[in-house]
């Protein structure tokens, strides 16, 4: 049993006798360095939502809107703070109220 420990460990020994240190191929180490400055300048596009474009353009829409939104409120007709009637409430009163009636926003 020693025999064949100390057999197979000088197989092994033996075996490391041929090794040599690796050497890269020429222009290796340039190769690798100029990759990795490659790498660091590549900037990440920023995400299409975040683009100035975009922004710009979605400001542009939410301006106009409000612009014209403040434009029909008012055109509105100004209307009685409260309606005190005698009568009772029936469907036509609560839309007279809140100014439910046939007219709307649009016309």
């Amino acid at each position: 049993m020693e025999d064949n420990d100390l057999n197979r460990a000088d197989r092994i020994l033996n075996s490391l006798d041929g090794l040599q240190k690796a050497t890269a191929p020429d222009f290796f180490y340039t190769r690798l360095i100029g990759k990795m400055q490659d790498d660091v300048e590549v900037k990440r596009k920023p995400f299409f939502v975040l683009r100035p474009v975009f922004v710009t353009a979605s400001l542009l829409i939410v301006l106009v809107v409000n612009v014209i939104s403040i434009g029909q409120l008012n055109k509105r007709p100004l209307q009685k703070d409260t309606v005190r009637s005698e009568k009772p409430a029936t469907i036509e009163s609560f839309a007279e109220a809140y100014n439910m009636g046939t007219t709307t926003v649009y016309e």
